[in-house]
């Protein structure tokens, strides 16, 4: 059997060709696939678009307080016992200084109104819209800020996912190769041509790839669990990723990730907007201290009698409207006001404090985030010449011990170096595409690949 010699480049894309093949069955699944399954599926997205509904409503609501307020109200009062009062006796004819006791009223008292108010000018109702509107934008942008989280969170499964993948597709290829070698072996200690330490030493090895390929398909279950978990889909449908790990377009890092472009992060636009929330705060307090004026209107109908058997007889039925403007003008609330402005005030600077902090950390992500990724390409092209040095050196053991003159020792050692620099090619290249990952992430583009 010849030995498997595969350059980095082949070797790649042999690894991607396995992983784009999904089983009979599965459902295919790119990563912006499911970046868009996981930002329209996922409960806390579903929650935050909840927030923005309800924001829609606070809108609403506080422009609801500006419109006409009509009604109307109606009442039958039944009094038993009419309140009495004393009245100067002399109105009656009687001695000055003595009282006369008088009842005044009807037993039954019907009525029944329509009115009208309506704002003319509040200050503070104005301010409240303004804020409404407010909050609804940053209902939005902590909408954008959870789908941004989620993408974050599925990119970097969907690749470690796949990581383990093309880790899985090395141990096959290699346990494939040490099989056959084991079963050639084999052969040769039946006919007396290779000793019994070297076979039960390829026997091991073959052993110790089994195993470690059982322990990796554990692993690589609960990591498609976990991303399946993640995009909040079932976690019985069966999934087959097809982006792989290669290196397309890691050779050079893109110029605009390069430089911070921190414009699109939700994580400071939902702070800039939260400044600007508590800043109307403030001036809604602040406006508390002006005057309000409103437009009144009403219509009353009433009705008087002894005894219910009137009602409706057109008797004692009586009719009053009104018109008016009514002003109310605060004077002094125990400076309730100006210590709800205050609190705005403090609010206020405390997010600021915390917008420069968080600044600051995006800043240090995306230097942190650079570094690793230029680190990484650095790191995979002396792991390229490993790969290549490592299948060197295993064509000329497997040689050496085929023509009897190596030993199963310095094949076996032959094959796990390049084992070995296979699977340290496979995660740098994988940690340098997560690496792109979080730079996207720190930049605030990463949701633009889910759309």
């Amino acid at each position: 059997m010849s030995p498997i010699r595969i350059c980095p480049l082949l070797f790649t894309l042999s690894i991607t060709c396995v992983l784009l093949v999904p089983a009979f069955g599965q459902t295919p699944l790119d990563l912006k696939t499911a970046m868009q399954y996981a930002m329209t599926h996922h409960s806390e997205v579903q929650r935050a678009a909840l927030e923005v509904e309800k924001g829609r409503e606070l809108v609403r609501e506080s422009i609801a307080t500006g419109l006409p307020q009509v009604g109307v109200h109606a009442q039958m009062v039944y009094n038993p016992s009419l309140r009495t009062s004393l009245i100067p006796a002399e109105f009656f004819g009687g001695p000055a200084g003595q009282f006369q006791s008088v009842k005044f009223g009807t037993n039954w008292n019907g009525s029944s109104s329509i009115y009208l108010d309506q704002m003319l000018f509040s200050k503070t109702w104005l301010m409240g819209v303004r804020a409404s509107y407010a909050v609804n934008d940053f209902y939005k942008l902590l909408l954008d800020k959870t789908k941004e989280d989620v993408a974050y969170e599925v990119a970097k499964l969907y690749y470690q996912v796949q990581l383990s993948r093309a880790q899985k597709g090395i141990l096959e290829a290699n346990l494939e190769q040490v099989a056959g070698l084991y079963n050639t072996l084999s052969k040769q200690y039946e006919q007396g041509m290779a000793t019994r330490t070297d076979k039960e030493r390829l026997q091991v090895q073959k052993f110790n790839l089994e195993t470690e390929l059982k322990n990796l398909d554990l692993y690589l279950s609960q990591a498609e669990q976990a991303l399946k978990f993640a995009m909040n889909m079932p976690l019985e449908t069966e999934i087959a990723l097809t982006d792989s790990i290669n290196e397309e377009h890691l050779d050079a890092v893109d110029r605009l990730m390069a430089h911070p472009a921190f414009a699109q992060k939700t994580d400071l636009m939902v702070l800039k907007q939260q400044m600007k929330l508590y800043d109307l705060d403030e001036r809604r307090w602040q406006a508390g201290y002006f005057p309000t004026l409103s437009f009144f209107a009403n219509y009353n109908y009433e009705w008087q009698a002894n005894s219910l058997d009137e009602f409706g007889t057109g008797q004692n039925w009586s009719n009053f409207s009104q018109l008016g403007v009514r002003l109310q003008a605060p004077i002094f609330d125990g400076f309730y006001k100006d210590s709800k402005r205050q609190t705005a005030m403090l609010n206020k600077r405390q997010v600021g404090l915390q917008l420069d902090h968080v600044l600051a950390g995006l800043q240090l992500q995306h230097q942190t985030a650079l570094s690793t990724l230029k680190a990484h390409q650095n790191t995979l092209e002396s792991l390229r010449e490993n790969i290549r040095v490592a299948e060197d050196v295993y064509a000329v053991a497997r040689k050496r011990y085929r023509q009897g003159i190596g030993n199963i020792v310095e094949l076996l050692d032959a094959e796990s170096s390049l084992r070995s620099a296979q699977a340290n090619y496979l995660t740098v290249l994988a940690q340098l595409k997560l690496a792109e990952i979080d730079l996207l992430h720190a930049n605030g583009q990463l949701i633009q690949l889910g759309r």
